[in-house]
């Protein structure tokens, strides 16, 4: 499923707002969990809103916590 939704990966700019979120979303779902969460740690980053950096960073943290252990 993953490999069919960013076959069009080249046409969507890298500098899209919110681009590593979704990102990070698809790579979780896909199961690709260590790219989620360091996708979700750059989007937190990159967030223009303190909710949304927050929101991203409890779901980093959550994949991360769930890789630990």
């Amino acid at each position: 499923m993953l490999a069919a939704v960013w076959s069009s990966r080249a046409d969507v700019e890298p500098d899209l707002p919110r681009r590593a979120a979704v990102s990070a979303y698809l790579h979780e779902k896909a199961g690709d969990l260590p790219t989620a969460a360091r996708l979700y740690a750059d989007a937190a980053r990159s967030a223009p809103k303190l909710a949304e950096r927050h929101h991203l960073a409890r779901q980093a943290a959550r994949i991360s916590q769930s890789l630990r252990g």
